[in-house]
């Protein structure tokens, strides 16, 4: 359970650090997991693409980064499955979340060591777009990561603004302009974890990371959790949450981790 500090906490600042929310023992299994699924499963890549690694990179580094992204692991390891229900994750999320709570996301970002690739400034927003705030993303560390490794870097209060206008493009990732929106120009905190700790912060936070530099990996699983009652925005036509020309829910990805899904729908005509 979160205090009404922690709480006020992530509404004025739009993030929340809760250390050790994983116990040790379930971040040594999710961690071996996610071990095992990456060296079956897992490609490095160069990481972000973009304008963006001009201005956040030498060109020695632009080249030379490396990532490994994996979304759903819970399609390799039932470990992975079982965490989407963590009890004290999702009573964090509650305190969080107005009304009953989805799932929408689970998503692995590891760096390697000593050329970890950087993420520039950006919102989550514009991944998944919705019609409202009430989405929050939990940050659960498999690894210690100081601030050399590429800790979450974020800009408090940043998510007051709402969705921001992003960079886009079929050669990019989303990110903000860097010509006003770059670690040069804007203040940001570090928020440093250990092993098993989480960092819980708004779809609509501004955040960034630097480059891994240490001997180490730097893991760590995103989840997404947003209400009930948020609608996806400009979503394509085989998007799975999409509402369909009957204007039933496809509810595949759609799973309620808290409280009752209400059938607030107008029924499909017969």
């Amino acid at each position: 359970m979160l205090s009404k500090e922690q709480i006020a906490q992530y509404r004025e600042q739009g993030y929340l650090k809760v250390p050790q929310l994983f116990t040790p023992e379930e971040t040594e299994e999710l961690a071996s997991e996610m071990v095992r699924v990456i060296e079956q499963w897992g490609q490095e890549s160069i990481g972000w693409v973009g304008p963006w690694r001009d201005r956040y990179l030498d060109e020695e580094d632009r080249l030379n980064t490396r990532a490994v992204f994996m979304h759903n692991p819970h399609f390799y390891s039932a470990a992975w499955g079982r965490v989407l229900f963590h009890e004290a994750m999702i009573s964090c999320v509650r305190q969080l979340i107005d009304g009953p709570v989805q799932w929408h996301h689970t998503v692995l970002h590891a760096k390697p060591p000593e050329k970890g690739t950087p993420f520039p400034m950006h919102q989550d927003y514009p991944f998944y777009p919705h019609d409202g705030p009430d989405f929050v993303d939990c940050l659960l560390h498999l690894d210690d990561t100081p601030l050399e490794s590429g800790a979450l870097m974020v800009v408090p209060g940043s998510h007051k603004q709402g969705p921001l206008e992003h960079v886009l493009g079929p050669d990019t990732a989303p990110h903000l302009p860097p010509e006003r929106f770059h670690p040069d120009r804007l203040d940001s905190v570090a928020v440093p974890a250990e092993r098993g700790d989480m960092i819980f912060f708004s779809y609509q936070t501004i955040h960034w990371s630097d480059c891994n530099r240490t001997d180490s990996w730097r893991k760590s699983v995103r989840f997404g959790y947003h209400s009930t009652a948020l609608r996806p925005v400009g979503r394509a036509e085989d998007n799975p949450h999409r509402i369909d020309q009957d204007n039933v829910l496809d509810r595949n990805n759609n799973i309620v981790v808290a409280g009752f899904r209400d059938n607030d729908l107008e029924p499909a005509a017969s």
